[in-house]
């Protein structure tokens, strides 16, 4: 009998040391592998985050005139950007109700919207302690920006009167004296 137990122990011995040497070998490889994962997901949430400023700040730049080129890209991007934040895409579906002509929201109360959302998007970033309601309100547009955006979509209307004018009614082929296309059956 003492032989079979000085076997098991002699056995355990073995297994303890290959274990003890398999963990040493592993343990490294264990440990590079967390840190590749964490510095994965240190990367995509910082790129998230790069993302979510980037569409608040091109809104408090564009907060004037939110249907300029700039801002109506980045309001479309909010439900993507945003998925994470409940509270800012409910502040994103409320200004986009008030866009609806027919709903006939008032402008002041469309302004308080996007100060809404604004707010919302800077709690999430972490700066809602920094900036105050008034700090969204307070917008710089000069009377020659407001002008020449006046100048463009009177512009922009005349075009289109002119141009719907000129159009052939519908379903109407406009004749070229002497065309042979398309060809007439025989």
């Amino acid at each position: 009998m003492p032989d079979v137990f000085q076997g098991v122990m002699t056995f355990a011995a073995l297994a303890t040391a290959v274990f003890a040497a398999y963990a040493t070998w592993r343990a490294p490889l264990s440990a590079a592998e967390l840190a590749e994962r964490l510095r994965e997901a240190k990367a995509q949430h910082e790129e998230r985050r790069r993302h979510k400023l980037h569409v608040f700040a091109t809104l408090m730049q564009e907060r004037a005139t939110l249907s300029s080129l700039d801002g109506v890209r980045v309001l479309n991007l909010i439900d993507v950007i945003f998925h994470d934040c409940r509270e800012v895409r409910e502040a994103w579906a409320e200004l986009h109700l008030s866009f609806d002509a027919t709903k006939n929201i008032p402008p002041h109360a469309q302004e308080e919207r996007v100060r809404k959302l604004l707010i919302a998007m800077a709690k999430d970033l972490g700066l809602g302690e920094q900036l105050r309601n008034d700090d969204f309100g307070r917008v710089y547009y000069p009377n020659a920006l407001a002008e020449e955006e006046l100048v463009r979509q009177l512009e922009r209307k005349s075009t289109i009167s002119r141009l719907q004018g000129q159009l052939p009614t519908a379903n109407t082929t406009p004749e070229i004296a002497g065309s042979r296309w398309p060809p007439k059956p025989d």
